[in-house]
């Protein structure tokens, strides 16, 4: 079951979470579970929760980034320690996909804003500006993080061939290379990425609620926003599990006004950004 819980003040958004954690679990050796956007956001809840119940103890705090990546990881049967496309290790492979195809004509952007010499045509050797490189695929590798999070649809288009913004559009000529550049990650990872696993994982953690170590009872407590990832699996957790969340909110009014449909249906997408990095 899904619970929103929504008030315009966060003191009161814990008073109603002190209430539910002053009823035991059925495990009482089970950690409760509070996903939080920031240590800042942790500390106070614990502070708070010890001056309601007397006590703030055996409390899991992950971030909801986190707590989403780890159910979609048990849900495919990839383990987080061994997911190419977490962390530092996604970075290594854009890097080497950056390499190679910066010195390729499907990768003139890169290569115009990585410095690579090219006289009399394509470079046959590398010359890339000094320290560009390690920092574009950093920013590179977040912004894939981005689209899987934000618009999955879209990575599963561009992992089955076709160059479109995952809404039916195809994608503009100076755009074509964050697909294509996906596609090297994707073959260089050898796994599919963690939006192309999202649907079939959110229907086994539907059908199969123990796939998870995680307690009946859990909160994601202060988002600002739920990308659309984290709504999937909060919901399919939702179909097995007591599922709360405490969302501030600062006008009734216009809460009242987007859930009589005022809103747009769905998850407002976020845009493509038209480069990797700034020229």
């Amino acid at each position: 079951m899904l619970t929103v819980h929504r008030s315009e003040r966060g003191d009161v958004l814990l008073d109603a979470l002190a209430e539910v954690l002053a009823v035991p679990g059925a495990d009482p050796f089970v950690p409760d579970l509070i996903a939080v956007p920031a240590r800042g956001v942790e500390r106070w809840i614990i502070q708070g929760l010890a001056s309601r119940l007397g006590i703030s103890a055996n409390i899991d705090f992950p971030t909801p980034a986190a707590l989403v990546a780890d159910a979609v990881g048990a849900a495919s049967g990839i383990a987080p320690d061994d997911d190419p496309w977490r962390g530092e290790r996604l970075v290594w492979l854009v890097l080497t996909a950056i390499d190679a195809m910066a010195f390729e004509p499907a990768g003139e952007v890169l290569a115009r804003h990585l410095g690579v010499s090219r006289p009399g045509g394509w470079a046959e050797q590398p010359g890339h500006r000094p320290r560009r490189r390690y920092p574009t695929a950093e920013l590179i590798a977040g912004l894939l993080r981005s689209y899987g999070a934000n618009r999955p649809g879209m990575l599963a288009e561009w992992a089955a061939g076709n160059d479109t913004d995952g809404l039916g559009a195809e994608l503009s000529e100076d755009l074509r290379w964050q697909a294509e550049l996906f596609r090297r990650v994707r073959d260089l990872a050898g796994v599919p990425s963690p939006a192309e696993r999202l649907a079939a994982a959110c229907a086994r953690l539907r059908d199969e609620p123990g796939l998870v170590g995680l307690p009946g009872r859990l909160s994601v407590y202060g988002p600002t926003r739920l990308p659309s990832d984290q709504v999937a699996v909060l919901s399919a957790l939702a179909a097995g599990r007591e599922v709360h969340l405490w969302l501030p909110h600062p006008s009734p009014a216009l809460w009242s006004a987007l859930s009589d449909g005022a809103a747009p249906a769905g998850p407002v997408p976020a845009p493509v950004p038209r480069t990797a990095a700034p020229p």
